[in-house]
Protein backbone atom coordinates (compact mmCIF):
# COMPACT_ATOMS: atom_id res chain seq x y z
CA UNK A 1 0.00 0.00 0.00
CA UNK A 2 2.81 2.00 1.08
CA UNK A 3 4.38 2.07 -2.63
CA UNK A 4 0.74 3.21 -4.04
CA UNK A 5 1.56 6.73 -2.42
CA UNK A 6 5.00 7.16 -2.81
CA UNK A 7 5.14 8.13 -6.36
CA UNK A 8 1.83 10.58 -6.32
CA UNK A 9 3.63 12.18 -2.95
CA UNK A 10 6.64 13.14 -4.28
CA UNK A 11 5.38 14.47 -7.18
CA UNK A 12 2.98 16.74 -5.45
CA UNK A 13 5.65 17.82 -2.53
CA UNK A 14 7.82 18.48 -5.51
CA UNK A 15 5.38 20.19 -7.83
CA UNK A 16 4.50 22.29 -4.67
CA UNK A 17 8.10 23.46 -3.81
CA UNK A 18 8.16 24.68 -7.83
CA UNK A 19 5.27 26.30 -7.68
CA UNK A 20 6.11 28.60 -5.28
CA UNK A 21 10.08 28.92 -5.84
CA UNK A 22 8.52 29.79 -9.69
CA UNK A 23 6.23 32.33 -7.75
CA UNK A 24 8.88 33.79 -6.03
CA UNK A 25 11.58 34.11 -8.74
CA UNK A 26 9.08 34.74 -11.86
CA UNK A 27 10.48 31.48 -13.27
CA UNK A 28 7.82 29.03 -14.88
CA UNK A 29 10.39 26.88 -15.98
CA UNK A 30 11.47 25.84 -12.25
CA UNK A 31 7.92 24.28 -11.41
CA UNK A 32 8.71 22.19 -14.41
CA UNK A 33 11.89 21.33 -13.19
CA UNK A 34 10.16 20.46 -9.80
CA UNK A 35 7.47 18.25 -11.03
CA UNK A 36 10.76 16.40 -12.71
CA UNK A 37 12.76 16.04 -10.07
CA UNK A 38 9.51 14.74 -7.85
CA UNK A 39 8.62 12.00 -11.08
CA UNK A 40 12.31 11.22 -10.60
CA UNK A 41 12.59 10.75 -6.80
CA UNK A 42 9.49 9.33 -6.11
CA UNK A 43 10.85 6.41 -9.04
CA UNK A 44 14.11 6.02 -7.48
CA UNK A 45 12.52 5.20 -4.15
CA UNK A 46 9.57 2.73 -5.06
CA UNK A 47 12.38 1.05 -7.56
CA UNK A 48 14.75 0.25 -4.28
CA UNK A 49 12.09 -0.44 -1.86
CA UNK A 50 10.85 -2.90 -4.62
CA UNK A 51 14.65 -4.21 -4.64
CA UNK A 52 14.88 -4.80 -0.89
CA UNK A 53 11.36 -6.61 -0.71
CA UNK A 54 12.82 -9.18 -3.53
CA UNK A 55 16.04 -9.27 -1.44
CA UNK A 56 14.27 -9.98 1.82
CA UNK A 57 11.95 -12.71 -0.15
CA UNK A 58 14.53 -14.55 -1.85
CA UNK A 59 16.55 -14.56 1.64
CA UNK A 60 13.58 -16.07 3.58
CA UNK A 61 12.78 -18.80 1.01
CA UNK A 62 16.23 -19.82 0.71
CA UNK A 63 16.57 -21.00 4.38
CA UNK A 64 13.11 -23.12 3.67
CA UNK A 65 11.69 -25.97 2.20
CA UNK A 66 8.66 -26.92 0.18
CA UNK A 67 6.89 -27.84 3.55
CA UNK A 68 7.83 -23.98 5.53
CA UNK A 69 9.92 -25.77 7.79
CA UNK A 70 13.74 -24.98 7.86
CA UNK A 71 16.16 -27.45 5.99
CA UNK A 72 18.38 -29.50 8.51
CA UNK A 73 22.09 -27.69 8.68
CA UNK A 74 20.73 -23.98 7.88
CA UNK A 75 21.14 -21.24 9.70
CA UNK A 76 18.07 -18.96 10.70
Amino acid sequence: MQVAFVLPSALVICWAGGWWLAARTHQKWIEIAGIVFGCLVGLVYVIQMAIAVEKKTSLDEGSQNQTGKERPGSKP
